[in-house]
Parts: C-alpha cells; structure tokens; sequence
C-alpha cells in the first residue's frame, strides 16, 4: 500500500493534532499562571481539577499529533531524503516534553498535595488541614515564566521548522 496517497489527510491529521494539543494545553498554561498568584484554597482546587482535566484532551491532541507528524514523514518521504528539519522538530518536541511535564506535574503536585488534593487521582482529602504557609510555599516553588518561555518558543521553533524545512 502506497501511503503517500494519504499524505494530506495525514498532515491534516497531524495538525489536527496540534491545534487540539495547543488549545487544551493551554488551559493547563493558564491555569499555571493563574495558580502562581492564587492563595484561596478552593479556587486552587477548582483550577487544578481544570488543568487535569484539559491535560487529558491534551494528551489526545499529542498523540494525534506526534503519531500523525511521524506518518506524514514517511508518505512525504522526508526521513529518509537527507533533509533534517523532521528529525530536528522530533528531537525538540521529544526535549519540551521531557522538560516541561516534570517542571509542570512536579510544581502542581506540590500544590495539590498543599490544598489537599491527591496527586493521583484528584480526590480531595476533607480530612486534611490546610496550611497557609505551606500552601503559600508551594504556589511561590514553582517557575510558570520559564514554562511558558520554553512553550511558546518550543512551539515557534517547531513551527517554523515545519514551514521552512530550512536543512
């Protein structure tokens, strides 16, 4: 089977893809934003629950994207054509998502477990007794500007990648 006749609904796939993993994304973005100057204890909640939520469309939005962005190298024949943007775009999306879902996941883990939220499944603990002080260190721990400096400058590097197919 000849897959390069596939090749525009692949890369439609693809950007699908990309568009549902940015939007998505882009709740939990805010929602780092938003966490880094909040205090009251059930809006925390509330906006943690949004950024687990918006995550798991996210993660849909990835796959698409990164599965239909592998494919769309093969029936446009550019892994193997000595060009070397498609690996470079792989080796970056590979090095944001290795970064960034550490920093993210780590920095609001911290927080959950501050307003008593499980890291794991979401559920609130009632039983536990909110610390100001310690929720107020885990909201200061984390770096949201950095995330998003490396997002949305991951994401022009990637585009631009994609467009100009510059080596």
């Amino acid at each position: 089977m000849d897959i390069s006749r596939f090749h525009s609904l692949i890369v439609s796939i693809h950007v699908i893809g990309v568009i549902v993993f940015v939007v998505a994304h882009a709740v939990s973005a805010v929602v780092v934003l938003l966490v880094w100057r909040e205090r009251n204890t059930e809006t925390l909640r509330r906006l943690l629950n949004l950024s687990r939520w918006s995550l798991l469309v996210a993660l849909v939005g990835l796959a698409a994207w990164f599965l239909g962005g592998l494919l769309a190298g093969f029936s446009g024949n550019w892994w193997t054509t000595g060009r070397y943007w498609i690996w470079a775009a792989v080796v970056l999306a590979v090095v944001l998502i290795g970064v960034m879902t550490p920093m993210g996941r780590i920095y609001l883990n911290r927080v959950r477990e501050a307003v008593g939220v499980d890291p794991n499944t979401g559920k609130v603990d009632s039983s536990k007794q909110v610390d100001p002080a310690a929720v107020d260190a885990a909201v200061k721990s984390g770096q949201p500007l950095l995330l998003a400096v490396l997002g949305f400058g991951g994401l022009a590097i990637l585009y631009w990648l994609m467009v100009a197919k510059p080596f």
